[in-house]
């Protein structure tokens, strides 16, 4: 799902950062063509539809996300490097 919330692609990287390990230093490289300088999920379809309203920030979606990671790390990475 989305959130209503618009976060810059710095701003995302940092908020990862911080709930991973706040004294890793992020390298930014020059932007490439095509590259999303910021998120927006519309989620109009979901709230009509659904009746869906976003009950989480995209901060606070990142640190569960991370510690959903942390807590399934095991299983979901062979998923992933076998895809």
């Amino acid at each position: 799902m989305g959130s209503t919330d618009t976060i810059d692609s710095r701003t995302l990287a940092e908020v990862g950062r911080d709930e991973i390990d706040p004294s890793l230093e992020l390298e930014f490289g020059d932007p490439r063509e095509g590259d999303a300088e910021h998120t927006h999920a519309d989620i109009s379809k979901a709230n009509d539809l659904l009746g869906d309203e976003p009950t989480t920030d995209n901060r606070e979606g990142v640190a569960k996300f991370i510690d959903w990671y942390r807590a399934n790390q095991e299983w979901y990475d062979p998923l992933v490097r076998e895809s």
